[in-house]
């Protein structure tokens, strides 16, 4: 359909519908209830959208003054980096209520325009939206990109009010390469599967991670090992390691029975790849620990952490977890754990896992194991409750004593260990290193940040074929440079210059505007 006829043909709907309502009303029948659209937020749909055009007519446009107001505030599109011809595009689009009124629903609608004409590559419903409010739908490789070229993607959204509506667009501007330009090592990889003794190991071929897989699969064997035997199971639930090239957040994601893990990573973060391991094994078997399925999302984060922290024996690498917290004391840069618990994720990870992995670990002293899994078992959250009062309860219940007393007597025993030096720099570098590569995350790399990272379905990926996903990233010379400076910290750290390490780190958080700046010990 060329531009123009779509919207002459959605003119003519229109106008046949209003005309069919008119003559049903006037014979003194009911219409039949519209079909819903159903909405397409968040999981991957295994059949493209129907290129067909929206049969909803717009709302009409906010007046002069309206308090109905409806804006597009993020666009993102992925797979990251230069696009190519035959790729499986995804689109997530944010839409908020910038208005004074509550709006009562609407639509969001996916176009493509250019040569070719014009299509509806996807559209979904938006939720009431209070004022402020905001609603983010994400479509998983809705579009097989045809030939190369340049296009137009719009989403459109319309909110409804009291009688009125609100109208929002956002264009984006699409430049598809031609396949041949692909890079070599991509047109080459394939998903493949091997089995070690502990787990499935999912890898693309051609990657450091096919290279190197026998030495992974006997990391694996060793490390479900020790942390089953360490938590007192005699088997673990099934495994899917999925080694991938591309680095997101901080090296490893555990969903449900697979651990998503980024690999080579030792050269890109100062991580050990076993304790990361170790790590996320413990969130896969925590749940057949207590007895209880998908416990992970009903426990505060600030235990089910502490704990693989805690098993693992450090966060990132290998630790002293008091010793460490008491150099967190004396930093300054404690977080009460009542203040902690709650949004957990949202406090730096260097304070967080730290103080909730010795949080555990001085559970475990106080009372050992026994009485700790008593307690994790108690962990029960009843409707409406926050996870401050689900963890108070019980600790009132097992240990006794409520989260501040516990607390309090806690830090006076970190506070009469003797100053750790070492510790203290070691703390500070990777709390730098990691606010800087947050940040350069946020800036160049969104689709890597921790709390937005993208991480389609790899089970439909390895069905389809489809590889883009878990091996391109963005790039830009502002990009490039910024990771170059945070590597060359990385690399005086590891020759032992720590203090370098930090002086440089902490100006290029400054350039990259972190959350927060780690200062030196006092």
């Amino acid at each position: 359909m060329k531009p123009g006829e779509l919207h002459t043909a959605r003119i003519r709907r229109w106008v046949s519908a209003g005309a069919l309502l008119l003559i049903l009303w006037l014979l003194g029948a009911r219409p039949p209830d519209a079909f819903p659209l159903r909405p397409m937020e968040g999981t991957p749909s295994l059949a493209l959208p129907a290129l067909t055009p929206s049969p909803s007519p717009a709302p009409l446009r906010p007046t002069p003054g309206s308090p109905y107001e409806l804006a597009i505030v993020d666009f993102r599109l992925r797979p990251d980096g230069p696009l190519y011809a035959g790729d499986r595009l995804s689109f997530e689009v944010e839409v908020r209520n910038v208005g004074r009124a509550p709006l009562t629903g609407g639509q969001v609608e996916l176009q493509r325009g250019g040569p070719g004409g014009e299509e509806i590559l996807a559209e979904a419903l938006l939720p009431e939206l209070a004022p402020g409010a905001s609603h983010r739908v994400v479509w998983t490789w809705a579009w097989h990109a045809p030939e190369p070229g340049t296009f137009s993607i719009v989403a459109v959204a319309w909110g409804d009010g009291v009688g009125m509506g609100a109208e929002a667009r956002w264009t984006q501007r699409v430049t598809l390469r031609p396949r041949e330009a692909l890079p070599e090592p991509e047109r080459r990889a394939c998903w493949a599967q091997a089995r070690s003794r502990c787990c499935t190991h999912v890898y693309l071929t051609g990657t450091a991670a096919e290279a190197d897989l026998a030495r992974l699969m006997a990391w694996a064997d060793e490390m479900e090992a020790a942390v089953r035997i360490r938590l007192g199971l005699s088997t673990s639930p099934p495994i899917y390691v999925v080694w991938i090239p591309r680095l997101l957040g901080h090296g490893g994601f555990a969903f449900g029975d697979s651990l998503i893990l980024t690999y080579p990573v030792a050269d890109r973060l100062p991580v050990d790849l076993p304790t990361i391991l170790r790590h996320e094994m413990v969130h896969r078997m925590t749940c057949s620990l207590i007895g209880r399925e998908n416990c992970l999302w009903h426990l505060p984060a600030l235990i089910t952490e502490g704990l693989a922290v805690f098993i693992a024996g450090g966060h990132y690498r290998p630790e002293p977890l008091t010793q460490r917290a008491a150099a967190l004391l004396r930093m300054g840069g404690w977080i009460p754990l009542e203040e902690l618990v709650e949004d957990f994720y949202a406090h730096p990870h260097e304070i967080g896992y730290l103080e909730a992995g010795a949080f555990v670990e001085e559970l475990v002293r106080e009372g050992g194991w026994p009485r700790f899994l008593t307690f994790l078992r108690s962990l029960e959250r009843r409707p409406g409750e926050s996870d401050r009062t689900v963890l108070d309860r019980a600790l009132r219940d097992v240990y006794h004593q409520g989260i501040h007393g516990i607390e309090s007597r806690w830090r006076e025993a970190l506070e009469q260990l003797p100053p750790d030096p070492e510790q203290a720099a070691d703390l500070q570098f990777l709390w730098a290193f990691f606010e800087a590569l947050r940040a350069y995350q946020r800036k160049y790399d969104p689709s890597a940040y921790f709390l937005r990272a993208w991480l389609p379905d790899w089970r439909q990926a390895a069905r389809e074929g489809i590889v883009a996903d878990f091996m391109r990233a963005p790039d830009s010379p502002e990009g490039r440079q910024a990771w170059q400076d945070l590597q060359a910290a990385r690399a005086q750290a590891a020759r032992g210059d720590e203090a370098a390490a930090l002086a440089a780190l902490q100006a290029l958080c400054r350039a990259l505007d972190c959350s927060h700046i780690a200062q030196p010990a006092r």
